[in-house]
């Protein structure tokens, strides 16, 4: 009697599994065709649900995550000739003595002391050797910086490349921002050292404000489709709160984790916070210029809502710069 050949084809399914399968992939996209369904729904419904899907699609359509960790990426570049650049303008003018005094009263400690103090022990020539060195490297990283800038705003605003292009205003605004920032940082620092509960807590609705008032200036000189500069009142306040948030964290929550940490752990969770602080800057930065354009585009500006006032609705047609400067003739209209 014959044995029977060896099956080498794949495995039989089960009698029912395909018909199984089938019913549950039908399950699925109709469980999908239901929730979009749903959603545009509430889209038509609520104004918050249609923003927030809104915001989300511009952020993926303008790869905002991607241009986020470019963002951060250019602050780094940025930022470490920069505090050189700080500090050797410090030696010239301060001395040596003076460098030491003033990190020890911003806060700076551990590896970052230990570089100052061997920073501060170079020769006068060398200290305008690095001067020169690190005024160059600024300037590249504030341009290289200030042009992803320019392409995430244009990007969020759905502007053609050519529209995105830097310019100098925007690097100087951009280099300001974040010499700003170093300033605030090491004045937070100093408070947090020397000052009780009250003080910082107050310190940090102020920190908010600085932020904010500065973003709003570098956002608007920034490539957008409008020249009303109401449109950057949300992104302003949203990289205020951020900001401060953010450095709340980095400056009193994680310390005291890393300080319970062994020493090599310390160094690598130090090195993570740096590059995840960058990160995160770079990405409510990016997020600031969508939420710019989907709350301009769905709501309008403030400005249109102070203009419409009894009182102030003669203004523009009075002054015709006036509505050009703040787009309140957009599409041919005036505010009632």
């Amino acid at each position: 009697m014959a044995e029977p050949a060896p099956n080498d084809g794949p495995p039989e399914r089960e009698p029912g599994t395909e018909g199984r399968i089938a019913r549950l992939r039908a399950r699925g996209e109709e469980v999908a065709r239901r929730g979009e369904a749903w959603l545009e729904r509430r889209r038509t419904e609520a104004m918050p649900v249609d923003l927030a899907v809104e915001y989300y699609e511009r952020d993926r359509d303008a790869f905002a995550s991607v241009l986020g960790a470019a963002i951060a990426l250019r602050l780094f570049l940025f930022f470490v000739p920069a505090m050189l650049l700080v500090t050797g303008i410090l030696m010239l003018v301060v001395g040596h003595d003076g460098v030491r005094s003033i990190a020890e009263q911003g806060g700076v400690t551990g590896g970052l002391a230990n570089q100052v103090e061997e920073a501060t022990t170079t020769s006068r020539t060398t200290t305008l050797g690095l001067l020169v060195a690190a005024l160059w490297l600024t300037v590249w990283g504030g341009r290289s910086l200030t042009k992803v800038l320019a392409a995430c705003s244009a990007g969020a605003w759905r502007m053609t490349g050519r529209q995105g292009r830097a310019t100098f205003r925007m690097a100087v605004a951009v280099t300001t921002l974040i010499f700003l920032f170093v300033i605030v940082a090491g004045v937070m620092n100093r408070l947090r050292e020397t000052q009780g509960l009250a003080v910082i807590t107050t310190s940090w609705l102020l920190v908010g404000a600085l932020y904010a008032v500065a973003w709003f200036l570098v956002s608007a000189t920034l490539p957008r489709t409008t020249s009303d500069p109401g449109a950057l009142l949300p992104g302003a306040l949203g990289v205020g709160a951020g900001f401060a948030a953010l450095q709340w964290f980095m400056q009193y929550y994680l310390p005291t984790k890393l300080a319970h940490s062994t020493a090599l752990a310390g160094s690598i969770g130090a090195s993570v916070a740096a590059l995840g602080y960058m990160f995160f800057l770079g990405r409510i930065m990016a997020s600031s210029f969508i939420l710019d354009a989907v709350v301009y585009e769905r709501l309008g500006s403030v400005s249109h809502l102070f203009f419409s006032l009894p009182v102030l609705r003669a203004l523009p047609r009075r002054f015709p710069s006036l509505a050009r400067y703040f787009d309140l003739d957009r599409d041919g209209e005036q505010p009632p």
